[in-house]
This record gives structure tokens, sequence and C-alpha cells, in this order.
């Protein structure tokens, strides 16, 4: 009687223990073609018809394992951005959130990133850009706000590349 219910209970575990071998199995395999975020990750494999407990749990245990880690994301994310976009602290940050991102973990990863790159320059970069586009005064402050750069520094920045042409001129 005691081996039925033992195996009673092996049967019950076993479409459970399949479910969160798959998880894992898909979780470790889309890892292993980039960096993902909990959420991003848990969106992925709940599209997939796992159930959400399943999910929560295999993720959790990735988390404990430091296979899946925001932070990490968040900086190698950072790191692909900055290739092809001339993006400002508000807007990176608002990216970020709308990934998943909590705001601790957005500002750290943020906050690395412009230790390493100097924002005033990338600003900078962005206002060259702008110009040729074509855009000048509102237009111009209007694209840097939307970017992500602040008035200030967009000003700033406006200012600086205002007074450089101004000496190159007079020379």
């Amino acid at each position: 009687m005691q081996d039925q219910e033992n195996q009673a209970d092996i049967q019950s575990e076993s479409p459970a223990a399949t479910e969160a071998a798959a998880v894992t199995q898909k979780a470790l395999s889309l890892l292993a073609r980039c960096e993902q975020c909990r959420s991003g990750l848990e969106r992925k494999l709940l599209q997939k018809g796992f159930s959400k407990g399943t999910v929560d749990g295999v993720l959790d245990a990735l988390e404990e394992r430091k296979l899946l880690d925001d932070l990490r994301f968040a900086r190698a994310w950072l790191n692909s951005r900055r290739i092809g976009h001339l993006e400002g602290r508000t807007r990176l940050l608002a990216e970020l959130s709308a990934r998943g991102i909590s705001k601790e973990t957005s500002k750290k990863a943020v906050d690395d990133f412009f230790e390493e790159f100097d924002e005033d320059e990338i600003c900078a970069r962005a206002v060259q850009k702008f110009l040729a586009q074509g855009k000048s005064g509102d237009k111009l402050v209007s694209a840097m706000t939307r970017a992500g750069f602040s008035f200030k520094m967009s000003q700033k920045a406006i200012k600086n590349l205002e007074e450089n042409l101004d000496s190159v001129r007079d020379f």
C-alpha cells in the first residue's frame, strides 16, 4: 500500500518536475544567446505556455546561481546601445524601466555607464547630429530633451558649440 502511495506521489510530481526541467532548458538556451533581464525572460517563457509558478521558481534559481542578473543585463544593454545612439540619462533610465529593470538597478547601471563615458561629450555629439539634420532653436532643444538630455546640459552643449564655431570664424 505504501509503495502505491509513493508511486502516486512520484507520478504526480513528475509533470511539475518535467515542466521545471523544460523551463530551465529553455531559459538556459535563451541566456546562452545573450543577456536577458528577468522580466523579459519571464515574458518569453510564459508565452511558451509554461506556468507562472514554475517560471518564477526557475528564474529565482537562475538568479541565485548568478546566471540571470538584471544589473549585468542593464550594463550590457547600455554598452550595446551607445554604439548607435546618442542618449542622455533620462532616456536611458526610461528605456531600462520599459524593459522591467528596477529604478535602483537602472540608476546604478546608468551611473556606472556615465562614469566610463562622458555624458557632456555624448550631449555635444548629439547637438552636432541634430544640427546636421537641420534642427535649430526650439526644435533642437526638443530633440535634445527627447534624447534624454537635461535642458541645462543641452543649453551648455549648444553654447559651447556656438562659441567654438565663433572662434573658428574669427580665425
